[in-house]
């Protein structure tokens, strides 16, 4: 099989893997009634956005702009995960000043901007890939990200979205980002300069990791925990959803 197509044939699985993860969080809020499990699944996923970012995402934006800017000894990666942390608290706070603007609405809608273009470029990144064995390597890594990440932002979503159908359409969209970064990666293959690739997936990794930071304090462990109905199981929760992505950390 050529890198090619194994190229496009990761972009239809990554695909798969995020319909998959989407239909399991409309699922869990759809046909659950009792409060307390879908607050310990929000829980769930806040450890998981909160690992994701500290673990994952902004050690890979330390490693992608050391790459695209090798002269430069300052820690570029947490000063701009650390600005798009502010301007959520910005709009955050700009939403609730609005007597008209629903804020968990905006925090989700730019939770989906910021994970739709983190999805962008991690697929361009494998887009871009020339060497097989490397490839592999982030397609094992897209999955093991892929599936959890869309369930989480699934948790966001289905509550401000007005009707099934526009869930539906929302998380189709999501769950495309990827394949679309994959194909346009690999429509530039022979383009792009040896910087220009990581110093694009570096930024918006940091931005990505500053994102999920204070999703996953702000708007989703901090409102659970101020209900304190379930402090204990709340907390195990979140543990698990951190662990589980400090156990994939180990193979990515």
């Amino acid at each position: 099989m050529s890198l090619e197509s194994f190229k496009l044939l990761a972009a239809v699985s990554i695909w798969i893997v995020a319909l998959i993860g989407a239909g399991f969080s409309k699922r869990l809020i759809e046909q659950t009634t009792q409060g307390a499990f879908l607050s310990l699944a929000n829980c769930f996923a806040g450890g998981v956005f909160l690992a994701a970012g500290l673990i994952h995402v902004l050690p890979d934006s330390q490693g992608q702009l050391a790459v695209a800017f090798p002269n430069v000894d300052y820690p570029l990666f947490g000063l701009i995960a650390t600005a798009a942390v502010t301007v959520m608290v910005f709009i955050d706070r700009l939403g609730q000043r609005q007597s008209n603007t629903d804020a968990s609405g905006v925090a989700a809608a730019i939770l989906f901007l910021i994970l739709s273009i983190h999805s962008v470029i991690t697929g361009f990144a494998l887009g871009v890939e020339n060497q097989s064995v490397a490839a592999i390597a982030l397609l094992i890594a897209v999955l093991a990200h892929k599936g959890t990440a869309t369930f989480a932002l699934g948790l966001k979503v289905r509550p401000v979205s007005n009707t099934a159908t526009q869930f539906n359409l929302r998380m189709l969209a999501f769950s495309l980002t990827t394949p679309l970064g994959v194909v346009v990666g690999l429509s530039l293959l022979h383009r792009l300069s040896s910087t220009q690739a990581p110093m694009m997936e570096g930024i918006f990794d940091a931005i990505a990791a500053g994102t999920f930071i204070y999703v996953a304090i702000f708007e989703i462990l901090s409102p659970e925990f101020d209900k304190a109905k379930h402090p204990f199981g709340q907390v195990i929760t979140m543990i698990l959803g951190a662990g589980l992505m400090a156990v994939v950390a180990l193979w990515t």
